[in-house]
């Protein structure tokens, strides 16, 4: 596992050096090819070596680590490597005397399948980092996507939140529904050819329907909770901010936290059906306002 995160990390490496390409390829510290091989000498020490489609051959020293991209990794008897060796497609030939102070690590077709296998099963909490991040990064998207929302649309939300408070059994039983229906309803257009140009708006329509009632889930949460400690008319961008944090925080409890955040998905879901998202006091069986 720390072998994968490694690599991730050489990737990242990689990357930033391909900014500045020409002025890396062209430092006697650090070493970028790109289709051609890269041969380290005996006498030659060097920073970190990046080879993309060609071969790499170390007889010297490498300070940091070897990565090679699509080719093979040859460490004669003088090599000295002082941080990782990687091989993405390649192999790693080693001779007995070289010295590599860091870990070896070589993916390609032969050991791809039990890398993934690996990766996601066993030594899965080992990327929980990765997936940290992902998930911060999917929030403050949301975040901010929903506080515009809020403070440009503050009365379609409210009418969306209102309906989870005054009709929750019939919110709660459109959303199933509405759910249980999209694919069907993908499968029937997909039967014309007029229909299959409709499945996008089908799935437009959907993500937006779930995104608006995730916020208005997320203002009704943090209205409950400011009434609780008692904040007076704290605003539907404050009510929202807090909800939503409420939600993100609850959704890494273990086991439950999935289960709330599929819940609140359905509720909002089915709030915005309901309400027409959020033109239509119809939920409460009585003429709209």
């Amino acid at each position: 596992m720390k072998q994968i995160q490694r690599t991730l990390i050489l990737f990242l490496i990689f990357y930033l050096w391909l900014i500045p390409m020409t002025a890396a390829a062209s430092s006697d510290k650090n070493i970028v090819r790109i289709g051609s091989d890269v041969m380290i000498e005996a006498d030659q020490r060097v920073h970190s070596v990046v080879a993309i489609g060609g071969q790499i051959t170390v007889s010297g020293t490498v300070e940091k680590s070897v990565l090679g991209v699509g080719g093979s990794v040859v460490l004669t008897k003088t090599a000295v490597v002082k941080g990782n060796v990687v091989s993405l497609g390649g192999v790693i030939v080693m001779a007995r005397d070289a010295d590599v102070q860091g870990d070896l690590t070589e993916i390609n077709s032969n050991n791809l399948y039990e890398t993934l296998t690996t990766a996601l099963s066993s030594e899965w909490e080992g990327w929980s980092w990765l997936f940290a991040v992902i998930s911060l990064s999917i929030f403050l998207v949301i975040m901010v996507l929903a506080l515009l929302i809020a403070a440009l649309l503050p009365k379609p939300v409210r009418i969306v939140s209102e309906a989870i408070s005054e009709n929750t059994f019939k919110v709660i039983l459109c959303g199933i529904l509405g759910l249980v229906m999209i694919a069907p309803l993908a499968v029937l257009l997909a039967i014309s050819v007029v229909g299959i140009a409709l499945i996008p708006l089908e799935v437009i329509f959907v993500v937006c329907s779930v995104l608006f009632g995730f916020i208005a889930v997320g203002r009704f949460v943090g209205a409950k909770l400011l009434r609780l400690v008692k904040r007076s008319e704290p605003g539907i961008v404050q009510e929202t901010l807090w909800g939503l944090i409420i939600l993100w925080l609850v959704g890494w409890i273990p086991y439950v936290g999935w289960m709330v955040k599929a819940i609140a998905l359905v509720i909002g879901l089915g709030a915005t059906l309901v309400s027409r998202f959020g033109t239509h006091r119809g939920w409460a069986c009585i003429p709209p306002e």
